[in-house]
């Protein structure tokens, strides 16, 4: 209980930093970034009789880059999708494993510095990103014969994400890489390091 109510009132303190920087950037220059992609994880964890994998999903979300100068801040709000495949290890006669595939819901939010390497209006833009990534987990779709929902997972999670992004005229292409900075269940070690690319607009 100490665990979680600590990361409230970090994340709590994040979000008014976050919400002071934002309102003395409203006067820059805003970039909006609506985009959608794929994601790929990587954590594994023997949780009772049940194996865990979290592997492949989608996502959709928006970022906003705000500057207009090499340096730019670059917060988002994006929702998460992803598949976990749960394998019974219950010992049977003909040592067969029953297996499943469930999904987990999360929202996350992005707190990025980019750096522009080249111009941002051209043809072709191209910048790096680095930043902060808290997730919270919304949900998970439980399959019967299955004790795995939501309470084997920890809420909130801390992440650091590093990231390319590539603009051609109004298209944008984005790979960013999270390193997990907590254990993603409950009661097993395993951070989640997630790969994802997305492709969206900006205006």
């Amino acid at each position: 209980m100490k665990k979680q109510s600590a990361k409230f009132y970090t994340a709590a303190t994040a979000a008014a930093f976050l919400l002071a920087i934002f309102s003395t950037s409203l006067s820059a220059q805003v970039v909006v970034n609506p985009k959608v992609g794929a994601n790929f994880s990587g954590v594994e964890s023997q949780l009772g009789d049940i194996t865990a994998e979290a592997r492949v999903g989608w996502n959709a979300g928006v970022d906003f880059r705000i500057g207009e100068k090499a340096l730019f801040f670059q917060p988002g709000l994006h929702f998460y999708n992803y598949t976990a495949r749960l394998v019974d290890q219950v010992a049977r006669p003909d040592d067969i494993s029953f297996q499943e595939e469930t999904t987990i819901q999360s929202l996350k939010a992005p707190v990025n510095i980019g750096l522009r390497l080249t111009g941002d209006n051209g043809l072709l833009g191209i910048h790096v990103k680095g930043g902060v990534m808290p997730s919270y987990i919304i949900g998970v779709n439980e399959k019967p014969g299955y004790g795995f929902d939501k309470s084997d997972l920890n809420t909130f999670t801390w992440g650091a994400n590093v990231g390319v992004g590539v603009d051609v005229l109004f298209l944008t292409l984005d790979a960013n890489y999270e390193i997990g900075l907590d254990d993603f269940f409950a009661q097993a070690a395993g951070a989640n390091n997630m790969l994802t690319i997305s492709m969206g607009l900006k205006f």
